[in-house]
């Protein structure tokens, strides 16, 4: 394993950290807004929350094609491209959980 792979591999392990922590954040806003009381959304926040529900769709699209190509370069047996695939996964899932924490925001606040 090179020193490129290392960090690569060291800044995959934060990234994830990251990722579960936000994703904890998340399924609580989640929670709390299944446990709240029914919404009325305005037309403003109607159009931010599609909007931002479009976004995601496309960042879950590109999460995926980059797991995949991951799991084609662990069949190539290239581990620096298969920690730099994981790394560009885990940042999508970051951003997709970063809208997800947005919209669930926005409605609690509704």
């Amino acid at each position: 394993m090179t020193i490129i792979e290392l960090i690569a591999f060291v800044s995959l392990i934060g990234l994830m950290a990251y990722n579960i922590k936000l994703g904890l954040v998340v399924r609580k806003l989640k929670d709390k807004l299944n446990n709240g009381r029914k919404i009325k959304l305005t037309e403003d926040a109607n159009k931010n929350i599609v909007d931002a529900i479009k976004v995601r769709k496309r960042w879950t699209l590109l999460s995926q094609c980059l797991f995949w190509v991951s799991i084609v370069m662990m069949m190539q047996g290239n581990l620096g491209l298969v920690i730099y695939f994981l790394d560009l996964y885990t940042v999508t899932v970051i951003y997709i959980n970063l809208v997800n924490r947005k919209v669930f925001s926005e409605l609690i606040k509704l």
